[in-house]
């Protein structure tokens, strides 16, 4: 039996937790503002395009203001896809990139006056007379000069194998066949961030990921060479050091010939190739980075009750429901368990043709569930009906006024809009405080930069992981290793207004979970971010410049033309990260660490990684 007095304290007890509780969740509620976007900024108070690092102004003129040395593509277009690659890369990277048509139009430049020796050539092979050993000796002349050649693609096996002099300049002893196709390939961890990854398929359901070419010559190479990608043979009776080979170095004396056997300069995975070839180059390679993680809900929440019929077939829910009761606990699930921050883009109705009307307490239920969540409620600018841009921004407009009037959309998806198409939509007031807009992955243009002078746009870089690929993934993880920025999205439409048994949401978010947890874990050092986050660092990434400097074990690292916090990494050979002043350092991987730099000058201390090696005996690294 209990007695009074001890009746009376656990009620008491049960009283003040209850209380408690009561107190944490109207606390919780009081300090939740959702009504106001915490990520709305005065646009005219962000840092504009003004002094962004490779842009043009109006009379044609390109800021190289600060550059870093210079980077030359050889080349018909520079606008061609790895011309643009080359590009977009030096603006990244702080490079002043120059483009000739020829290796002819290249030698006369440099006999001018006060002509400046680019640090790397980048040769589009389709660019050189292959008829004469000219442009051959005059690349071996670049190299004997100290300048890295990078050839970006290889000309016909008929051209190597009556030219001794190139095969020399790349490394190649004897074309073993004109063409081997391979079972997978093996990129090796040396490269790029991320470890090594082979792209092989190994199961039945990987053969779709297969997506890489896989025909190829197969060259038997010098010494002298270094393999930075192989394929796998059909023969397994081969020594790995007979497998076809991809991607290689020949070292000479005074520099390097890169060659790319294959098609991977021509999109997004040129650039962290670029960025690996040339840290294999030096003691040491520091560089920006954006440091962003996204992950973008596309067309969520949804708050119309439309296409009601199938879905209640499909999961015994109406809309609304599904998004509520099966799709957010699995969104905030996956959110929870990965590194990436988040961005619902809200899509007040999908069907405009549909007389359903969107719900405002859905509106503002998910406005506070994202907001504790400390993720970003953008606008969705899809419609599942054909209804013209300006309309539906015009109804959208009407609905936030009547339901959540104070709330400012500072981020905007566009999808496969033009550019034009984009800033006429930015001209509506409901998207007036947008400050960065979100594209597909296949529009036009470099993956960050701006849209005008106050607004940024971001590409996604992932679309459809329930579909990921193999290119993809390589293509993701050059990303990763030159800018430390993804972009990965996940599209609602397809579950609201599913075509095929695919569409479902069970099979999308175990594919999708599944591959968020698996393909990007390697990059999870870098930081999660909303797009308004990423859209502050893509700022300061995109004005800022940047020196370095080495003496003894101290590198001194300098940022102008910023006053935010500015993101790098520093790859390092047999050397560690020991100390930071001036900001802080966090190891992504082996020899490679995320320096935040808090102030305009940091100063790094490297030590060595294997003391047992570099101090045996008491013998210091020198």
């Amino acid at each position: 039996m209990v007695s009074r007095r001890n009746f009376a304290a656990i009620t008491m007890i049960m009283a003040i937790v209850l209380f408690l509780f009561q107190g944490l969740n109207l606390a919780k509620e009081k300090l939740n503002h959702y009504e106001r976007n915490a990520y709305a900024a005065e646009k005219e108070e962000l840092e504009d395009n003004s002094n962004v690092f490779g842009a043009e102004d109006t009379s044609g003129e390109v800021n190289v203001e600060g550059s870093r040395g210079k980077m030359v593509y050889i080349g018909n277009d520079m606008d061609s896809s790895v011309g643009a690659v080359v590009s977009e890369w030096c603006r990244y990277m702080k490079y002043e990139a120059v483009s000739y048509k020829s290796m002819s139009k290249y030698d006369k430049a440099m006999a001018k006056k006060g002509a400046v020796q680019p640090e790397m050539i980048v040769v589009n092979s389709e660019s050189i007379d292959w008829t004469t050993l000219k442009d051959v000796m005059d690349l071996q002349d670049c190299v004997d000069e100290g300048i890295h050649v990078v050839f970006a693609n290889l000309p016909d096996v008929s051209v190597i194998k009556k030219n001794q002099k190139l095969r020399e300049l790349i490394g190649i002893t004897e074309v073993r066949e004109d063409s081997t196709t391979v079972k997978g390939l093996d990129l090796y961890d040396n490269l790029m961030l991320g470890g090594e990854n082979i792209y092989q398929a190994e199961k039945k359901a990987e053969e779709k990921m297969q997506d890489l070419e896989l025909t190829f010559p197969w060259f038997k190479l010098a010494n002298g060479t270094k393999a930075y990608m192989k394929g796998f043979p059909e023969d397994e009776t081969l020594k790995t050091q007979d497998y076809p080979v991809v991607i290689w170095r020949k070292n000479f004396e005074t520099a390097s010939v890169f060659v790319v056997n294959g098609d991977y300069m021509e999109d997004e995975v040129g650039l962290g190739l670029l960025t690996g070839m040339l840290y294999e180059t030096r003691n040491y390679l520091i560089y920006p980075v954006v440091n962003a993680q996204n992950l973008v809900v596309q067309n969520f929440p949804s708050l119309a009750e439309e296409n009601t019929n199938q879905m209640q077939e499909i999961y015994g829910n109406g809309t609304t429901g599904v998004n509520r009761d099966i799709i957010w606990p699995s969104i905030a699930s996956i959110y929870e368990k990965n590194h990436f921050g988040l961005t619902c883009m809200t899509a007040p109705k999908l069907d405009y043709d549909n007389p359903a009307e969107p719900d405002g307490d859905q509106l503002n239920y998910y406005a506070k569930l994202i907001n504790e969540e400390k993720g970003e409620m953008g606008l969705s600018g899809f419609t599942e009906s054909e209804t013209v841009l300006k309309e539906k921004l015009t109804e959208d407009q009407e609905f936030m006024k009547n339901n959540l009037s104070d709330f400012q959309f500072s981020s905007f998806y566009s999808g496969n809009l033009s550019e034009k198409e984009i800033q006429n939509a930015l001209q509506q007031s409901i998207l007036q405080n947008v400050r960065t807009v979100v594209t597909d992955q296949d529009t036009e243009g470099d993956l960050v930069g701006y849209l005008d002078k106050q607004t940024t746009r971001q590409k996604i870089v992932t679309e459809d992981t329930d579909q990921f690929t193999y290119r993809s993934w390589m293509k993701m993880k050059s990303i990763e290793s030159a800018l430390g920025y993804a972009s990965v999205e996940l599209d609602l439409n397809k579950v609201i207004y599913p075509k095929t048994e695919n569409d479902r949401w069970e099979k999308i978010v175990k594919k999708f979970a599944s591959n968020v947890g698996t393909y990007w874990q390697p990059f999870s050092g870098f930081d999660g971010t909303t797009v308004s986050d990423c859209d502050s660092r893509i700022r300061t990434f995109l004005n800022s410049r940047y020196e370095d400097e080495r003496e003894d074990d101290t590198i001194t690292l300098k940022t102008t033309g910023t006053e935010k916090t500015a993101y790098y990494v520093i790859r390092t050979h047999n050397e560690s990260v020991e100390k930071v002043t001036g900001g802080t350092a966090e190891q992504l991987e082996d020899s490679a660490w995320l320096i935040r730099a808090e102030k305009s000058e940091v100063t790094i201390t490297l030590g060595a990684a294997d003391h047992r090696y570099y101090y045996e005996k008491g013998a210091k690294n020198k």
